[in-house]
């Protein structure tokens, strides 16, 4: 089975991202709980449209951004 986001082959047949997608998921994750702490209450939609717009934000983070806003459920 391939990435959800990219197509590329995944690590284990099970899992819905590849490698490097996974890793962007989990660095998005982190970048939401600090952001909740800095900012208090932030709701996951307003926060990845604030991590959209960023000039910093990688391509990979930038594709589970977009990836998240379609699929919210897949945030687990």
């Amino acid at each position: 089975m391939g990435c959800s986001v990219c197509g590329q082959a995944t690590e284990q047949a099970s899992a819905d991202l590849c490698l490097t997608h996974a890793r962007a998921l989990d660095s998005v994750r982190q970048a939401y709980e600090a952001w909740a702490n800095a900012f208090g209450s932030i709701g996951r939609a307003d926060f990845l449209k604030r991590v959209a717009k960023q000039q910093g934000t990688g391509k990979n983070a930038r594709e589970i951004v977009e990836f998240l806003q379609q699929r919210p459920e897949m945030w687990k």
